[in-house]
């Protein structure tokens, strides 16, 4: 086992205090973590069997007597401009139909949009009230029916009930191209393809109110979708935003770029998470609540920072402490960083190092405060007049973030030798060889920056 060097907790100084104290606090006051925008493709729903103005039913997958038949009962959808309502082509070129006219001869499909709801809700990063509920419904708005040629320039929707914070849209299974939709929060933006699949299943969206998108054109088919209002309902607090999360996010960002002001800080650090684990696995997916939450926010704001990279591991505390005759106690702890993880939880080192208290966020790290049962006892009796060593072990994860100046540290021993460069390039390789597709690149430069190391010989 080794220790990390090149920082002591004596050399800290008064800045870095404040630093971890606003980093602490950033994370801390999450309460819930999301994405101004998600969609996802379901597999699996009941057919709604839908009506309009209660005549002949519409089939799935849309066929092109069943757009005939939508399009028959439909106008052209208008838009706000200037406190009018108007209708011009050249911004909004699509066709509408009213709630009033649309029925669900299915009841399974109240439940099934209702389970949409808390799924988008939790990627939405909407809070929970007291009671764990999100307290967000959705509202039937809008039938929409996007022909080639149909789109929908940039815009953001207005609150059309009161308590409405987003967007729920369902694109049913009606084959199409084009007509993506191109979602844009401040310097972030997100592209959402709806076409793939389009014939068989269903494409979800959500988003915030206060974002900014756009429909690209329909070059081919049909793009039948149902729009909902997401209506916050819990009374006294303020409307979930896109705006909120971003704010909370640039604060962090904030207070990460302290980190370099300070010389005295060591090359990572630790958040502990409040859950238990089991050492099996290892990743965002498995963490629960506030961990999951605050996990989310963290990787968001080291991601928009670029200087971190954010990873998760296993820590080992262990309290021992020697039993005599007279009742003399002598308490040693021990905290042991291993096994550490990407958030898809990929497991990229297996180092086992001493985790000094210093390297902690915050002095939670404590096992008199630990309210719970150890994961492990051993020792405690007596034999004869000699005492007996005792010793009680709890296991805990962590979130380590650490400086891409300073990642190989997390991996490797000091000095390390070609047995463990060996044993951490095989791991990032087989990473971005099973993770292609994987749009964050996090693990991609982990492998390069490592390369270069070595060739630059660096340790």
């Amino acid at each position: 086992m080794t220790d990390w060097i090149g920082w002591s907790s004596e050399s800290e100084d008064g800045g870095s205090v404040v630093f971890r104290q606003s980093v602490v606090y950033c994370i801390d006051a999450v309460q819930a973590a999301g994405s101004f925008a998600t969609g996802n493709s379901i597999q699996e729903f009941p057919n709604p069997v839908i009506s309009i103005d209660g005549g002949e039913l519409i089939s799935l997958p849309l066929s092109e007597e069943g757009a005939r038949a939508l399009a028959s009962q439909s106008r052209k959808a208008p838009f706000g401009k200037d406190g009018q309502t108007v209708v011009d082509e050249t911004v909004r070129k699509t066709y509408e139909i009213g709630a009033d006219k649309i029925s669900f001869l299915n009841p399974a499909w109240s439940s099934f949009v209702n389970e949409l709801v808390q799924q988008v809700a939790h990627e939405l990063g909407v809070p929970r009230a007291a009671n764990g509920d999100f307290n967000v419904r959705a509202e039937l708005y809008k039938n929409l029916l996007y022909e080639p040629g149909s789109m929908f320039k940039a815009h953001k929707d207005t609150e059309k009930v009161a308590g409405m914070f987003g967007t729920l849209v369902i694109c049913l299974p009606s084959p199409h191209t084009g007509g993506a939709v191109c979602l844009q929060h401040g310097n972030e933006s997100l592209r959402l393809p709806t076409e793939e699949s389009s014939a068989f299943d269903c494409f979800v969206l959500a988003w915030y109110a206060d974002v900014s998108h756009e429909i690209e054109t329909v070059q081919t088919g049909h793009r039948w979708v149902l729009t909902y209002n997401l209506i916050h309902d819990e009374a006294g607090s303020s409307c979930p935003s896109a705006s909120v999360l971003d704010s909370q996010t640039e604060q962090l960002v904030q207070a990460l770029s302290l980190w370099r002001d300070h010389m005295s800080m060591p090359s990572f650090l630790a958040y502990p998470l409040s859950h238990q684990y089991t050492t099996k696995y290892l990743g965002l997916a498995h963490l629960k609540g506030h961990d999951y939450d605050r996990a989310r926010h963290l990787a968001a704001g080291c991601a928009r920072h670029g200087g971190f990279y954010l990873f998760l591991a296993h820590v080992e505390v262990t309290k021992s402490w020697v039993n005599d005759e007279e009742g003399d106690n002598t308490i040693q702890y021990q905290r042991t960083l291993h096994t550490v993880g990407n958030l898809d939880g990929v497991k990229l080192s297996h180092l086992h190092v001493s985790l000094a208290k210093g390297y902690l966020l915050d002095s939670m790290y404590h096992p008199d405060e630990y309210n719970r049962d150890p994961d492990s006892r051993w020792g405690g009796e007596y034999i004869g007049n000699q005492h007996a060593e005792f010793e009680e072990t709890y296991l805990d994860r962590v979130l380590i973030i650490v400086p891409k100046e300073f990642v190989m540290s997390v991996f490797l021993d000091n000095p390390y030798s070609h047995n463990d460069l060996n044993r951490v390039m095989a791991l990032l390789r087989e990473t971005v060889h099973e993770t292609c597709h994987y749009t964050d690149t996090s693990t991609r430069e982990l492998l390069f920056q490592l390369c270069d190391n070595v060739l630059n010989n660096k340790p």
